[in-house]
């Protein structure tokens, strides 16, 4: 029994195949999934992404089950529907599973009822399953609305720092700066701007690597934007651990921004409840997604989404 997984995010879809002993055969990436498919050319390309990775699974291995955790997605909507079909014709198999992306990683690393996890991707989202598996969740609103923490927020706050940099009569050349003009490059507005729009959110948040590179050299604005986004990640913790009414919790802390660790750890234990202790996971979503399926059966993680 050959398991494909997909992790679908809003910057970049990762997937894996481990086979029935839990190795894994293949990790790869691809282009962004996303369960907001709210318009013909989203679901163009959807569809296409979706293939394309089917397609190249089947090069590698017969795939027997599939598990899609897909960012925003709605495991009782047409669009999940919708997914499930393509995966299953691509594939030619019954036995897929599709969901948000949440869902299947928080069910790899956490105990109903009793932990938590924060993904801090390219947006910032608390989630937590009770006993009775509901799903209690703090912020994922979006980078228009909110997802301060995350990925998006890092790369805008340093974009910004830049810009206004720049507006001076004689702007500094600071390491972050540096980065982000090597980054784009160019310091001219227009070039800039025409990359911002053109790569939307994925390019800002892969900002973020840059503020990373940045804050370990010892640039202070990097610093400074890393610092409030564990106060930021803070804050969306304690939110959701008094959604749960526990009196103690782990916290798993997943995602790009958990690289970021050693400059947010701080401020985040500095703001975090004194009741919640976190650990830091870098393992592959797809893997955690994929492992799945040594602690439920099929049959389980059907009835459940």
């Amino acid at each position: 029994m050959n398991v494909l997984a997909i992790d679908g995010g809003a910057s970049t879809a990762k997937w894996c195949i481990q086979d029935p002993n839990g190795k894994t055969l293949i990790n790869q990436s691809s282009g962004p999934l996303s369960g907001h498919i709210f318009s013909s050319s989203a679901q163009k390309e959807n569809e296409s992404k979706l293939q394309d990775i089917c397609q190249q699974a089947q090069k590698v291995a017969p795939i027997s089950k599939v598990i899609a955790g897909i960012s925003g997605l709605d495991s009782k909507s047409s669009q999940a529907k919708w997914m499930r079909e393509i995966i299953k014709k691509s594939l030619k198999t019954k036995d897929v599973l599709i969901s948000d992306d949440l869902f299947f990683v928080y069910l790899g690393l956490a105990i109903p009822g009793k932990e938590f996890l924060v993904y801090a991707g390219t947006g910032c989202i608390g989630y937590h399953l009770t006993r009775e598996y509901n799903v209690l969740r703090a912020n994922g609103y979006g980078y228009l609305i909110d997802d301060c923490g995350g990925g998006f927020w890092i790369g805008q706050q340093a974009l910004r720092a830049w810009l206004r940099s720049m507006e001076t009569m004689n702007p500094k050349m600071s390491v972050l700066n540096s980065k982000l003009a090597d980054k784009f490059g160019s310091k001219d507005w227009n070039a800039i701007r025409q990359k911002v729009y053109r790569g939307g959110r994925e390019i800002i948040a892969s900002l973020a690597k840059e503020v990373n590179c940045a804050a370990t050299l010892g640039d202070p604005i990097a610093l400074k934007i890393l610092h409030e986004a564990g106060v930021e990640i803070g804050k969306l913790s304690n939110r959701l651990f008094d959604m749960t009414e526990l009196k103690q919790a782990k916290m798993y802390l997943i995602g790009g921004v958990a690289n970021c660790v050693d400059f947010l750890d701080t401020s985040l234990q500095s703001n975090l409840n004194s009741g919640i202790k976190y650990s830091t996971v870098n393992s592959n979503n797809a893997e955690i997604m994929a492992s799945v399926l040594k602690k439920y059966s099929f049959e389980q993680l059907n009835r459940l989404i």
